[in-house]
Order: C-alpha cells, then sequence, then structure tokens
C-alpha cells in the first residue's frame, strides 16, 4: 500500500461508524440494520427535517439539501485526492504515525466544514459514512475512479 491512509480501508468497513459518539453512531447503525447502504444514510441524514432530527448546520440555511451530500463528496474527494487548496492540512496529516479512522474522520470534517458552512461534529457522520462507502478500495483506485469530469471542449464557430 503506497499511502498510509489505505490500511484504514482494509478492515469491515463499519468501523468508520464505530468511532462516532453514541448519539450519532446509534442511530446510524440502525438505519443500517434497515437495510441500508452507507451512502443512503448519509442521505437520510443530510435530508432530515427538524421535525426528527437536528438539521446539519443547526439553524443556518445549508441550501438545497438534497445536493448538500454531493458537496461532501466533492470536497472529500479534494481531500483525499490531493486537492491544492487541502494540501497544507494532507500532508500534515500523513506525517502523523498511527492514523485512525476517528481521527481521519475528524481532521476531514474540520477541514472541509468551513467550505461547506457546516461545523465539523456535525459533519462527522456524513464523512464517516462517505468514508464508510467506499469498501475496502485503496484511495489512489477511489481517486481514479471518481476523477471530475474533464472541462468541456469549446470547439470555435469561426
Amino acid at each position: 500500500m503506497d499511502d498510509p491512509i489505505d490500511a484504514l480501508f482494509t478492515e469491515d468497513t463499519i468501523q468508520w461508524v464505530i468511532g462516532l459518539p453514541a448519539y450519532q453512531r446509534e442511530p446510524i447503525i440502525e438505519l443500517i440494520g434497515k437495510p441500508n447502504s452507507f451512502e443512503n444514510v448519509a442521505q437520510l441524514l443530510v435530508t432530515a427535517t427538524a421535525a426528527n432530527t437536528y438539521r446539519l448546520g443547526a439553524a443556518a440555511n445549508t441550501g438545497d439539501r438534497t445536493t448538500f451530500l454531493a458537496s461532501v463528496k466533492v470536497e472529500i474527494r479534494a481531500y483525499l485526492c490531493g486537492d491544492q487548496r487541502y494540501k497544507k492540512e494532507r500532508d500534515g496529516l500523513f506525517e502523523e504515525k498511527g492514523i485512525t479512522r476517528t481521527f481521519l474522520v475528524s481532521a476531514i470534517a474540520v477541514t472541509i466544514g468551513p467550505h461547506l458552512g457546516v461545523a465539523a461534529p456535525e459533519l462527522a457522520p456524513v464523512v464517516a459514512l462517505i468514508l464508510a462507502s467506499l469498501g475496502k478500495i485503496t484511495v489512489n483506485a477511489w481517486c481514479a475512479s471518481t476523477a471530475p469530469a474533464p472541462d468541456p471542449i469549446t470547439i470555435p464557430t469561426s
């Protein structure tokens, strides 16, 4: 494994959720048991209404909640796959010895939260679920398989 983070993806994917605090972990485990995929549960979390749970970002409007998960995925991909805006944080993280899932989830949530307008503790369960949804794939393989679409080619009209 070339990337130190890859070792975290070799075990049971539910371990990403197990590291969350009980108040976040228990509802997620219940939803996964329904059965739902990790990604489906993440979508349920970000589209939930105040009637049954607290919204991400509390009272602040987070925009269209149905597209919020896609925005989180874009930011996680940028973080994990080496986007320049997260280079300092990512490089610092991988200098650490003994990176744990909980530490990685927290580091990503803290780093991307400001870009999404969401507090890290509210974002952490979604980050954990997205990382769990990667399964047992290496980060490099995931980055390659989720590469952003190239810019459209503009054909001159004259």
